[in-house]
C-alpha cells in the first residue's frame, strides 16, 4: 500500500492530494479512486456521506463553491434571505413594475415596433438577472437609447415584419457577444469609451428621440425620416396637419408629469421629518408611490380620456390618435427566426444589421455598467463587470426567445428601485410578474392609450439626458477633451446613432496614441551636458521623437557660439516604470552613433526593472548613475572609460544595498 501522510504533515512538505488539486494533502497517486487525505479514510465506501467526504477532502468542494458564488451570485444572498428583505423587495418590485409598463409601451414606439414588443422586452431580463446579476439595484428592460439604436439599425429592413425579426435577432446576437466577452473577462473594453464621448452621444441621442416623438405629440401621422435635420424638416413641412386634440392632451400630460416629479421631491423632504404620526407617514408614503409611478398615472388618465372620446362614436374620429395595440396573450417561447421574408439565408439579416451587431452589445453594456457602478458606489457594495456582461448576455439571449428586442439597465427605474429600499435582485421577480400581468390581463385597455401621452412620457424622460454643464467643466479642466465630445455629438446627430460612438472613440484613441508618441519631458542645459527629464513613461511610439529632440539640442549647441559643445546626454528616468524592446534597440543604435561624435550617454535615477533590462542589453557608450549631480560631476571630470565604469559600480552597489 502506498505511503500516506497526514494532511498537516503533507502541507509542510508541499505535496498535493490527487483529488484535492491545488491544496496540500496526500502522497498517494490516487489512480485507484481512493482519497487518502487522512489515513483513517484511505478507502471510503461508495455510500460515504457528503459531510464526511467534505471533512476528508474539503478542497474538492472549494473550487466548486467559488464557482457557484462567482457565476451564480444569488447563492450568496439567498441563504441570508429573510422576511424583512422580502417585504422591501416586494415594495420595490411593485413600484418599478408600475413604472416599467408605460415606459415599455413608449419605448417600443421609439424602436418603431408595435407597442406589445415593448412589454415582451420588459420581463425576461428581470427574471434572469435575479440569478446572474451582482447589483441589487439595477433593473433590466427596454431603454430610450437602445430603442433608438434598434430603430436606426432595423430601419432598412423593409416591411414591419422584417423589422421585428431583425430587432429580435439583434437581441440574440447582442446577448451572444456579451456572454462571450464576459466569459473571456473582456469587460474592460468599454473603458476605451471615455466620458466626453459618452456625454456627446447621450445628449445627441436624447435630442434625436425628442424630435422623433414630436410628430406624435402634434398628432402628425406622416413618416418622419432620420437623422435629426430631416426629421425637423418633415415635421415643419406637415405642421399644418397638427391635431388640436393631440397637442392639447400632450401638453397637459407633460405638465402633469413635471408637476408630479416636482411634487415628489417636496414629499421626500417632508418624509425626512422624524416627528410624523403613523397616519402621516402612511399618507406621505402613498403620495411618494403615486409620484414615483407618475408615468402610470399619466397613462391611466390619458387612457380614460381616450376611452371617453371613443365612446362618443363618430365625433371621436380625428380628435385624438390612439396606439395601434394588437391585443395578444403571452408571446410564447420560440427561437428567433433568422431568415427574413424573401431572403434565402440568414446572411441577408447580417447584412441588414451591419455594424450594429458589434455596436449594440457595447452600448447596452456601457449603459448598464455605468448605472451599476454608480449605485454600487452610492450604496457601498461591489459589482463584477465581467459577471454583469454574462448576466446581460444571458438576459438578451433568453429575451430573444420571447420576441424581445435588446435590453439593458435603465437609470430611471434603477433609481426608483434603490429609493424604494430594495435589498436583493429578487425584486425583479415582482417587476417581471407585473409586466406579465399587464400582457395577459390589462392588454385590452391599452388600445385606449393616446399616442401623444406616450410621446409626453418619452420627451420628459429624455430631455434631462442632454448634458450642458459638462461643457463648462471640461472647458475649465481640459479644453482639448471638448473635441471628442463635440465630434460624438455632431456625428450622432447628423450621421446616425450607430456611427457617432465608433468614430469618436477612434479619434480619442488617436489622441492617446499621439500622447504616447510625444512623451512628456523637459530639457535642461547644464554647460556641456544636455539633461532630458521624463515626466512619465517612454514607449516605443515616442522613441524617434525623443532622439530627434536630442539631435536638435546637439546641433543647436554646435552652431551657437554662446553655448558649449555637447559632450554628455543625461536621461533622467525616475518616472519611467518600464521599457520595451524597441526602445532598447533604437537606444543601442543612437548610443553607437553618439559615440562616434565623442558624446557620452548617461542614465540616472533608473528604476530597477529598467536598469536590469538595459544592463542585459550591454549597450556601448551607455552608463548608469544614481543621480543627475553624480552624472554631471563625472562628465566634467572623467578622462577614461575606467572612471565611467567605476560610477556604474557605485550605482549597482547602492541598488544592491537597498
Amino acid at each position: 500500500m502506498a505511503e500516506t501522510k497526514p494532511l498537516v504533515e503533507a502541507a509542510s512538505s508541499g505535496d498535493t492530494c490527487c483529488l484535492c488539486i491545488g491544496r496540500p494533502g496526500s502522497l498517494q497517486s490516487g489512480r485507484d479512486g481512493r482519497c487518502t487525505c487522512q489515513p483513517e479514510r484511505a478507502n471510503p465506501p461508495l455510500d460515504y456521506c457528503q459531510h464526511e467526504y467534505r471533512e476528508c477532502c474539503p478542497c474538492v468542494f472549494e473550487p466548486f463553491k467559488f464557482f457557484l458564488g462567482d457565476r451564480f451570485p444569488f447563492v450568496k444572498w439567498l441563504k441570508q434571505y429573510c422576511v424583512r428583505w422580502l417585504i422591501a423587495d416586494g415594495i420595490a418590485g411593485l413600484t418599478v413594475g408600475l413604472m416599467v409598463v408605460p415606459q415599455a409601451l413608449a419605448y417600443a414606439s421609439i424602436a418603431r415596433l408595435p407597442e406589445q414588443y415593448g412589454l415582451y422586452s420588459a420581463f425576461m431580463g428581470c427574471f434572469i438577472y435575479i440569478i446572474f446579476g451582482t447589483s441589487k439595484d439595477i433593473t433590466l428592460g427596454p431603454t430610450a437609447i437602445v430603442s433608438l439604436l434598434t430603430a436606426s439599425l432595423t430601419e432598412s429592413c423593409g416591411e414591419q415584419e422584417n423589422r421585428i425579426q431583425c430587432a429580435i435577432a439583434l437581441s440574440l446576437f447582442s446577448g451572444i457577444i456579451q456572454f462571450t466577452l464576459g466569459i473571456l473577462n473582456l469587460g474592460f473594453l468599454v473603458d476605451f469609451i471615455p466620458v466626453p464621448v459618452i456625454s456627446g452621444f447621450t445628449s445627441a441621442a436624447a435630442i434625436t428621440i425628442a424630435v422623433g416623438q414630436a410628430k406624435d405629440l402634434f398628432g402628425i401621422r406622416k413618416h418622419v425620416r432620420r437623422p435629426v435635420y430631416l426629421a425637423v424638416y418633415d415635421i415643419c413641412a406637415h405642421i399644418r396637419k397638427t391635431k388640436p386634440g393631440d397637442i392639447s392632451l400632450g401638453v397637459c400630460c407633460i405638465i402633469l408629469v413635471l408637476f408630479l416629479k416636482y411634487f415628489k421631491s417636496h414629499v421626500e423632504n417632508l418624509r425626512k421629518n422624524s416627528n410624523l404620526h403613523l397616519v402621516q407617514k402612511a399618507a406621505l408614503k402613498f403620495l411618494w408611490l403615486l409620484c414615483t409611478a407618475r408615468n402610470a398615472v399619466v397613462v391611466l388618465v390619458a387612457a380614460l380620456v381616450g376611452y371617453s372620446l371613443k365612446a362618443q362614436g363618430a365625433w371621436f374620429h380625428g380628435q385624438i390618435t390612439l396606439v395601434d395595440y394588437q391585443t395578444s396573450s403571452f408571446p410564447g417561447v420560440r427561437p428567433p427566426d433568422l431568415t427574413l421574408e424573401n431572403a434565402t439565408s440568414p446572411v441577408t439579416l447580417f447584412k441588414e444589421l451591419g455594424i450594429g451587431i458589434g455596436i449594440t452589445p457595447l452600448i447596452s453594456f456601457l449603459e448598464a455598467i455605468a448605472i451599476a457602478k454608480a449605485f454600487a458606489r452610492k450604496n457601498r457594495y461591489k459589482i463584477e463587470p465581467s459577471q454583469e456582461l454574462i448576466a446581460l448576455g444571458i438576459s438578451n439571449v433568453a429575451s430573444s426567445f420571447v420576441s424581445s428586442y435588446p435590453v439593458t439597465g435603465s437609470f430611471s427605474r434603477t433609481a426608483v428601485n434603490a429609493q424604494s429600499g430594495v435589498c436583493t435582485p429578487a425584486a425583479g421577480f415582482i417587476t417581471g410578474g407585473i409586466v406579465l400581468l399587464a400582457i395577459g390581463v390589462l392588454s385590452r385597455g391599452f388600445v385606449y392609450i393616446p399616442r401623444t401621452a406616450l410621446a409626453a412620457i418619452i420627451i420628459t424622460a429624455v430631455l434631462p439626458m442632454v448634458e450642458l454643464r459638462i461643457l463648462l467643466k471640461i472647458k475649465k479642466l481640459r479644453p482639448i477633451d471638448l473635441i471628442p465630445l463635440i465630434l460624438s455629438f455632431v456625428l450622432t446627430l447628423f450621421l446616425g446613432i450607430e456611427w457617432g460612438v465608433p468614430i469618436a472613440v477612434v479619434v480619442y484613441v488617436l489622441f492617446l496614441l499621439y500622447r504616447h508618441a510625444r512623451p512628456r519631458h523637459e530639457v535642461k542645459i547644464r554647460g556641456n551636458v544636455v539633461c532630458l527629464i521624463f515626466n512619465g513613461g517612454w514607449n516605443f511610439p515616442g522613441v524617434e521623437y525623443i532622439w530627434k529632440r536630442i539631435h536638435s539640442e546637439i546641433t543647436t549647441s554646435a552652431g551657437d557660439a554662446e553655448r558649449q559643445m555637447t559632450k554628455t546626454v543625461v536621461f533622467d528616468c525616475a518616472s519611467m516604470p518600464d521599457i520595451d524592446y524597441t526602445i532598447v534597440q533604437v537606444m543601442k543604435e543612437y548610443c553607437e552613433e553618439l559615440n562616434t561624435k565623442n558624446i557620452r550617454v548617461f542614465l540616472v535615477n533608473s528604476q530597477p526593472q529598467v536598469l536590469g533590462i538595459l544592463q542585459k542589453a550591454e549597450i556601448e557608450n551607455l552608463s548608469f548613475f544614481p543621480s543627475q549631480e553624480a552624472a554631471i560631476q563625472m562628465s566634467s571630470s572623467i578622462k577614461s572609460s575606467t572612471e565611467v565604469n567605476a560610477g556604474e559600480d557605485d550605482l549597482i552597489a547602492i541598488l544592491q544595498g537597498n
